[in-house]
C-alpha cells in the first residue's frame, strides 16, 4: 500500500510512506496542529507552537495537519508563520466542512460547492501558500450530495488550488461513495489503544482501495502520554470534557491501563506515549500518526517512537494490558 523510504537526520532514522495513490511522501509521524488554534486546549502560546513546528521539521517530520475550524482559522496562520520561507520542504494538509457561525457560538457540517470555494480561498491565504498539498473533508454533510462536493474538489485539482482529496471522519459506506467519484487519496480516522473501531472495517477497506490512512488522535487527546496520575477537572469548553475517555469510571480505568502501559514501555527504554504512537505506525494499512504538540520538546519524544519496531509478541502484551482492565 505505501513505500517506505529511510533518510538518516543528526537527531535518528525518519521513515517515510506514501500515501495511498498519491506521490506525497509523508513521515510517518505528522504534527498536529490542533491545538495550535488555541481554542479548547488551555493554555497554548503562539510562540511555543511556533518552535514545536520548527523543531518538529528540524527532526524531519515533513507533514503538517490542520484546519480550518481549528481557532478558527488561527492555527492555519500559526502553521504558516511557523514554516515561513520553509514552506516547500512540507506537506500542508488541512479541512473544510465544519463551519463556524457569524458569532463564533456553533459549528456545523457545511460541504456545499459555495462554502468550499470560498473556505479554499480563505485557507490559501491563511496558510501564505498557493495550493494545498492535501484537502480533506472533516465530517460528513448530509445536506449536500457527495456528487456535489467531490465535483466541486475535483474542479479545484484541476485548477491548481488543491493537489490531492482527502476525507475524514467517514463510515465505510460513505468512504466507498466518496471513493466511487475517483482521486480520493486517504482517509482520517481516530485510532488508538482505547479507540479501535477503525481496525473492524475502515482500515481494511482503505487497504483493499490502496486508500492512505493518516491517523488522528494517536495518543487519544493526551490520555497515553502518562500526565494523569488520578482523574482531573478540565475548564469548561475543554475538548475533553465531551471525550468519554475523559469521564467517570472510564477515566479511572484507562490511567490504570496507562501506568500499565508506562511499565512494560520504560522496562525497554521507551515513554508510554512512544509506546501508543509506535503501536499505531505498526498497523498495517496507516501512513502516518498525527501527533499534536503544544511545546518544543513535547514533538522530540514523539518522534523517538520511530525507533522502536514492535514485535509480534510485544502487540501481544500490550493487547493483554489494556484488555485486562476491562
Amino acid at each position: 500500500m505505501f513505500k517506505r523510504i529511510f533518510y538518516s537526520l543528526q537527531e535518528g532514522i525518519v521513515d517515510y510512506r506514501q500515501l495511498g495513490t498519491s506521490n506525497l511522501k509523508l513521515s510517518v509521524i505528522g504534527f498536529g496542529c490542533w491545538a495550535a488554534g488555541a481554542y479548547g486546549w488551555g493554555d497554548v502560546r503562539d510562540n511555543e507552537s511556533i518552535a514545536a513546528i520548527r523543531q518538529a521539521m528540524d527532526l524531519g517530520i515533513n507533514f503538517f495537519d490542520t484546519a480550518d475550524v481549528y481557532g478558527r482559522g488561527h492555527s492555519e496562520e500559526v502553521l504558516a508563520r511557523a514554516l515561513g520561507n520553509r514552506r516547500k520542504e512540507v506537506i500542508i494538509a488541512t479541512k473544510v466542512g465544519n463551519r463556524w457561525s457569524a458569532d463564533g457560538t456553533r459549528i456545523w457540517a457545511d460541504l456545499s460547492p459555495k462554502y468550499i470555494r470560498r473556505a479554499v480561498e480563505d485557507s490559501l491565504r491563511r496558510l501564505k501558500t498557493d495550493v494545498i498539498d492535501l484537502y480533506q473533508i472533516h465530517r460528513p454533510d448530509p445536506q449536500t450530495p457527495v456528487v456535489e462536493t467531490m465535483a466541486t474538489l475535483l474542479d479545484l485539482v484541476k485548477e491548481g488550488k488543491i493537489r490531492y482529496i482527502g476525507t475524514s471522519n467517514l463510515s465505510p459506506d460513505q468512504l466507498r461513495e466518496y471513493i466511487s467519484y475517483g482521486q480520493v487519496v486517504s482517509l482520517q480516522p481516530v485510532l488508538n489503544l482505547f479507540t479501535r473501531y477503525s481496525e473492524v472495517q475502515l482500515l481494511p477497506l482503505c487497504r483493499e482501495k490502496t486508500v492512505g490512512v493518516v491517523v488522528y488522535s494517536p495518543m487519544a487527546m493526551g490520555l497515553l502520554t502518562g500526565k494523569y496520575n488520578k482523574p482531573v477537572s478540565f475548564k469548561p469548553g475543554d475538548f475533553r470534557t465531551m471525550n468519554v475517555l475523559f469521564q467517570g469510571k472510564n477515566f479511572e480505568r484507562n490511567i490504570t491501563v496507562v501506568k500499565a502501559l508506562k511499565k512494560f514501555a520504560n522496562e525497554r527504554g521507551y515513554s508510554v506515549a512512544q509506546l501508543a504512537v509506535a503501536w499505531v505506525i505498526a498497523h498495517p494499512a496507516v501512513t502516518s500518526a498525527i501527533c499534536g504538540a503544544k511545546r518544543p520538546g513535547q514533538i522530540k519524544e514523539t518522534a523517538g517512537s520511530f525507533a522502536w519496531k514492535l514485535t509480534h509478541d510485544e502487540l501481544i502484551e500490550i493487547d493483554r494490558i489494556v484488555a485486562s482492565a476491562a
